[in-house]
């Protein structure tokens, strides 16, 4: 890094330089006349208000006047990948080193301790302490961006990282951003923060109830040419600028993107056509053999319009969100997930529907969702102001909308510190780190949570941890010695893999019996981190599951009553022949229609099975199973291809996939050997000239 600087206001102009601002913005000048090089912030303030700025302005602060590190946490990794790429841009130039690191919990990434400023994941982050990371110690700036997520399931994970953080340096400065919450005042309070609240927001925002023609805001009407959401679309196109629609499951996102197609694709001039011909053609061929939905989208974006939900393709994501950043796609039809996560604000943003189905039935979304939703309108730079629009059908409804969402308050946010889950993994990991492991050490550290702040005690919280002290006991992952807590090696080695310990035990009941394809993805798919199950669409799927147990004869008789008591069995069954099928080579077509599930689905749980079935290999390796730890390691390799076991050593080159092995071994090349052997041009006839040439060279830098 470039030598240090004395002056806050050096650090100021160069934070406005590299964002090309002439001055900072209200919510940013509210926050310069605090302490803010020193001090603990909680800023609160509405979506694009310019609170990551003031993360900037603390972050050069820590690293050129403080000389000391920097870690960026945010919920989710296109969060974290979207900031990454900013600051790198932003300030490489002054020899600040930005590093990214999202993925693989087993290590403590030794590597970032060449780096300044870390953009990570919560969990990501909570993995490297447990992993005792050297170079935590070094710093001096925690930002924790949307920090109101601790009162969603995952965030446990938020509380207990930076419980461990402060503990391992308790001068350590936290900036937390917030969309606006009620309760702000209790976590900067909890933090010892100063709370920065502001309702500035560049882009001024409308919010309005869409009823039959008409928009009604709060000080205007505005008449459309037609009802409903044919008008609203027709309105947005006329005035050219670009709509985002949220609906609440995938099925109707597609569903809303079929009826308005026509309406977006009459409006679209020769040359925007032209881009959008050359965008769907990537995005339909992102996989190696295009899917249905693949091609669908594809049609679709051709026309100015996509669907964006977790069905699709990270890289088919990726291109709607850059061509709609560019202005041409016109309109995206998203689930309530894109609001959530980056930065992609429209002119308008319409939510048909302020309903969602539970298990309870049809369920009021929460008034802290619907704002989250509405804050994405309005684009900084290109508007000033923003529309956001809800639909009623009737009078009555159009007033309980105003009422209840418009003019309403977000929920306060409360701990989820609770959750069961990953209560159990943060028990074992601050006994495994030696954060704490006597009954008064464990107490004082949860004494410590927002939930404590919360609730004023934490006898509930306590009944549940000693219930999970017995447990992790009974799993000899941790035993006692007379006032303290110590964890076994494989107690040690559970937490590095950062593993819900009760998964991990039930990897172990599998892992002593003898290994067979179905029962090791079983294995996988029983761990709570594989996280929901495709719905079942086969009524044939419960006798091939008992016929499976009847098969399954080596099961010991305690995992054998697991099975017939899991109230989700059947279910854990049936994403088990899911991953069956994709090793064995079935095409992602005949996975989706037999299994109900989009590819970016499979993908993002093949995510999951790579660390799961890494996992299972490395607690049989600890357990003296070598057999089992041997074949959970093939299990791994192929539900990273989606191949049978003679692929494998074919997909070890870059450029060849599941499709590409196979139409390989069909001709006799079976091995990396047999590539060597054949001449480009006859591996050229087999899978096109590009990739055997690039094959080749793969194989010329291997000799």
């Amino acid at each position: 890094m470039q030598k240090s600087l004395n002056k806050n206001e050096e650090i100021e102009k160069i934070v406005l330089k590299a964002n090309s601002f002439e001055s900072f913005n209200p919510l940013q000048e509210k926050v310069l006349k605090e302490d803010w090089a020193n001090s603990c912030l909680v800023v609160s303030a509405p979506t694009a208000s310019g609170k990551t700025i003031v993360a900037e302005l603390c972050a050069l602060n820590c690293l050129l006047k403080k000389n000391m590190k920097v870690v960026y946490t945010a919920p989710l990794k296109a969060l974290a990948a979207e900031h990454y790429k900013d600051w790198k841009k932003k300030y490489s130039d002054l020899g600040i080193k930005v590093a990214i690191s999202t993925g693989d919990f087993d290590s403590s990434s030794h590597y970032l301790s060449k780096y300044d400023w870390i953009v990570t994941t919560n969990e990501k982050l909570d993995s490297l302490i447990t992993h005792r990371a050297d170079w935590l110690s070094r710093v001096g700036l925690l930002i924790v961006d949307e920090i109101h997520e601790i009162g969603s399931t995952r965030g446990a994970t938020i509380e207990a990282a930076i419980i461990k953080m402060l503990q391992l340096n308790e001068k350590l400065q936290i900036i937390s951003l917030s969309a606006t919450i009620p309760n702000a005042d209790n976590i900067a309070s909890w933090l010892n923060a100063k709370l920065i609240l502001s309702d500035y927001r560049p882009v001024k925002l409308m919010e309005g109830v869409l009823l039959d023609e008409e928009i009604f805001f709060s000080k205007e009407t505005i008449k459309l040419d037609t009802q409903d959401i044919e008008g609203l679309i027709l309105d947005t196109l006329a005035q050219k600028k670009q709509i985002l629609i949220f609906m609440l499951t995938r099925k109707k996102t597609e569903q809303m993107c079929e009826k308005i197609a026509d309406i977006v694709d009459k409006k679209l001039f020769p040359r925007e056509k032209l881009y959008l011909k050359n965008i769907a053609h990537k995005i339909e061929n992102v996989l190696e053999n295009p899917t249905e939905q693949c091609r669908n989208l594809a049609k679709l974006v051709s026309r100015g319009i996509a669907f964006h939900h977790a069905g699709l393709m990270p890289k088919q994501r990726e291109i709607i969100e850059d061509a709609f950043r560019e202005g041409k796609i016109k309109a995206i039809v998203a689930t309530t997930t894109l609001a959530m996560g980056i930065n992609l604000p429209a002119f308008r943003v319409f939510i048909p529907s302020l309903y969602r189905y539970t298990e309870f039935g049809m369920q009021k979304i929460p008034v802290s969702e619907y704002k989250q939703l509405a804050g994405r309108a309005g684009r900084p730079k290109y508007d000033s102001l923003g529309q956001a629009i809800t639909l009623a059908k009737s009078e009555d409804e159009k007033e309980e909308i105003i009422n209840n969402y418009i003019k309403g308050n977000p929920e306060p946010i409360e701990s989820n510190l609770a959750y069961e889950p990953v209560l159990r993994t943060q028990v074992l990991s601050i006994i495994a780190s030696n954060i704490a492991n006597k009954p008064n050490s464990i107490e004082s550290f949860f004494q410590k949570s927002f939930y404590f702040y919360q609730y004023g005690n934490t006898q509930a919280l306590n009944k549940k941890v000693k219930s999970i002290l017995q447990d992790l006991i009974s799993y000899d992952f941790v035993f006692q010695d007379k006032e303290r807590f110590i964890a076994t090696p494989l107690g040690e080695r559970v937490a590095e893999l950062y593993l819900d310990p009760e998964s991990a035990y039930r990897m172990m009941q599998h892992l002593t019996s003898n290994m067979t394809e179905l029962k090791a993805l079983y294995c996988i798919v029983e761990a709570t981190e594989f996280g929901s199950y495709p719905k079942i669409t086969n009524s044939k799927k419960e006798s091939l599951f008992q016929e499976f147990l009847a098969r399954e004869n080596e099961l010991r008789l305690d995992a054998m009553k697991t099975y017939f008591t899991d109230e989700f069995a059947l279910e854990k069954f049936n994403a088990s022949l899911l991953l069956s099928n994709w090793i064995n080579e079935v095409s992602e077509q005949q996975i989706m229609d037999e299994f109900n599930v989009e590819p970016g689905v499979l993908h993002s749980k093949l995510m999951i099975c790579d660390w799961l079935s890494y996992s299972a290999a490395e607690l049989a390796k600890l357990m003296g199973l070598k057999e089992n730890a041997f074949f959970m390691e093939k299990i791994r390799k192929r539900l990273q291809s989606g191949i049978r076991e003679e692929l494998i050593p074919l997909v070890q080159l870059r450029g060849i996939g599941r499709v590409r092995a196979r139409k390989l071994y069909r001709n006799g090349i079976r091995s990396i050997s047999d590539l060597k052997k054949a001449h480009a041009s006859d591996i050229a006839k087999i899978i096109g000239e590009k990739v055997a040439l690039n094959i080749k060279s793969q194989l010329g830098k291997l000799e």
